[in-house]
């Protein structure tokens, strides 16, 4: 049966769904344990630009059971405007395995430039809280370890983020 209606779901004619087609998609979305058939919904949902979708497939990448095969769901949204979920996008790089982690940082790369200031203020507070905790505790701090990532992240932003002008003039006065 799973691998049937996997069958099904990928033959979907995506032009020719309507409104109430997407929301009976996002419902089985939700509910489905099938991986492949899971992944397919949400790329048709990608290919469809289905915004609705979105915070539904981060609810899905934060699942617990998922953990660990959540790299497709990742994927999809980099079809997504994510501005509006670009801290939840930080908190994937901070938490999750590998693959899902460079899906995140990929999106976040795209997006970072048209992100506002506080919104990657917000962000570089996460990413240094998580630094501190992880140089504390982790064991793999090499090239793809969640700590390279997070710093990659931070100088990322870091490169992006325009000083306020008290910490413009406060750089000023030091020179």
């Amino acid at each position: 049966m799973k691998t049937e209606l996997f069958k099904v779901i990928k033959k979907i004619d995506e032009k020719k769904l309507t409104n109430d087609d997407l929301e009976e998609l996002l419902r089985f979305f939700m509910v489905t344990k099938n991986d492949l058939t899971r992944n397919q919904i949400a790329f048709i949902f990608a290919d469809l630009h289905y915004n609705k979708a979105v915070p539904y497939i981060i609810k899905k990448i934060n699942e617990k059971g998922l953990f660990h095969n959540n790299g497709s769901l990742v994927y999809s949204l980099g079809s997504f405007d994510m501005k509006k979920y670009f801290i939840e996008l930080i908190k994937i790089i901070c938490t999750h395995a590998y693959e899902p982690r460079l899906m995140a940082y990929d999106i976040v790369h795209d997006f970072a430039p048209s992100i506002p200031n506080r919104v990657k203020i917000k962000a570089l507070k996460i990413l240094e809280e998580q630094r501190i905790q992880l140089e504390q505790i982790a064991t793999d701090k090499g090239e793809n370890s969640t700590l390279h990532f997070i710093e990659k992240t931070k100088e990322l932003l870091q490169s992006l983020t325009t000083a306020s002008p008290l910490t413009a003039t406060k750089k000023r006065i030091k020179m």
